[in-house]
């Protein structure tokens, strides 16, 4: 009973994320195409899965090898589809060639029917290495648009909208440590668990991959105006005196008009405050603090909200960091909470409780 349970788990994790983002899918939303990427994701997955409890409880057919091969080579072309749509980038070169084995697959099974081919090692391997390579290029390319993402998130919102995509990355280590455990059954083959205790183990680190892939998705969302794609950067020739010239009114910009009060303040809008463009002034940033500009806003919130909590005429702590919140341009309670402990290592409540001692 526990082994049918087991070679079962897998799939049902799948089918209940199907159901639910099919359910999403429904709704009408501007994240359409991501929920229809990780639909896809969990199709594909649904497919592989109960093609491996058919198996495993003794049910073979050419229909299911077929689906196999093609849902085996397509999971992790899916997920890196559903990693552009997230990160909202438009070449789509790379996931065309990763879903190429897919593909060939597709056409190539059938004659399965007539020669037998793939019995032959001479098709497995080649199907075997298109896997790894897949594997290892979802990991690292992965990875590589969440941080390139964030990284523009960082230099153009002042919300800190990267922390939104900080699960996916954390997903994205995750698949680094299950990649090679991938690679490895795939170059065994399902014969080697075959009616083996064995398939816990395997069964398991997959469930829970599986799961956690569906809860990460279903909780990262970008706000809708969200440009993730940086524009064409204008070349930075300023001098070292016209730099500390646009600092400078930078910093006033922010201190004296008080634009960090605002809570959707992008790096336009504070370009368009001191007269120049969103290059020079990131580059300015970047280059005298070593802050992106998301960390430099929060700088000035958080040395306002720092006022107000020192501030005693308050009539109790909440209304104190309410007003904090509200008055330094923080778009939410948790983001004022996450931020300020960043910058200053303790949380709002301790930093009043501290100072109001002091006076």
């Amino acid at each position: 009973m526990w082994y049918q349970w087991l070679i079962s788990l897998p799939m049902m994790v799948c089918l209940f994320w199907c159901v639910y983002f099919f359910i999403r899918c429904m709704e009408r939303s501007r994240e359409a195409n991501v929920r229809y990427s990780i639909l896809l994701f969990y199709l594909a997955s649904t497919v592989l899965y109960t093609n491996h409890w058919l198996y495993f409880s003794g049910v073979t057919s050419f229909i299911g090898s077929w689906s196999y091969a093609v849902a085996n080579l397509s999971v992790y072309p899916l997920y890196y589809a559903y990693l552009l749509a997230l990160t909202r980038k438009r070449n789509r070169n790379e996931l065309y060639i990763l879903l190429i084995p897919a593909a060939v697959m597709l056409v190539f099974c059938p004659f399965n029917r007539f020669f037998g081919w793939l019995d032959s090692p001479d098709v497995l391997l080649p199907a075997r290495v298109c896997f790894a390579i897949q594997v290892v290029w979802v990991w690292y390319r992965g990875g590589q648009l969440v941080r390139n993402t964030c990284r523009t998130l960082d230099d153009t919102y002042a919300d800190n909208r990267s922390h939104l995509l900080k699960p996916t990355h954390i997903i994205l280590g995750l698949i680094s440590v299950t990649a090679a455990s991938s690679i490895l059954l795939n170059i065994l083959g399902s014969s080697f668990f075959a009616g083996n205790s064995l398939i816990a183990v395997p069964a398991v680190i997959m469930s829970l991959l599986l799961y956690l892939l569906g809860y990460v998705a279903a909780h990262t969302v970008l706000p809708p105006d969200t440009v993730a794609q940086p524009e064409k950067p204008e070349e930075d020739r300023a001098t070292t005196e016209e730099t500390d010239e646009l600092m400078n009114r930078i910093a006033t910009a922010l201190r004296e008009k008080r634009l960090f009060a605002n809570p959707h303040l992008t790096i336009q809008d504070l370009a368009a405050a001191v007269g120049s463009n969103r290059t020079y002034v990131s580059n300015c940033i970047n280059r005298r603090t070593g802050l992106s500009f998301s960390q430099y806003v929060a700088r000035y919130r958080v040395e306002h909200a720092q006022l107000i909590l020192q501030t005693p005429q308050y009539t109790s702590d909440h209304e104190a960091i309410a007003d904090a919140v509200a008055l330094s341009g923080f778009s939410s309670d948790q983001s004022f909470y996450r931020v300020f402990k960043e910058v200053t290592g303790i949380t709002p409540l301790q930093y009043r409780r501290q100072n109001l001692s002091k006076n």
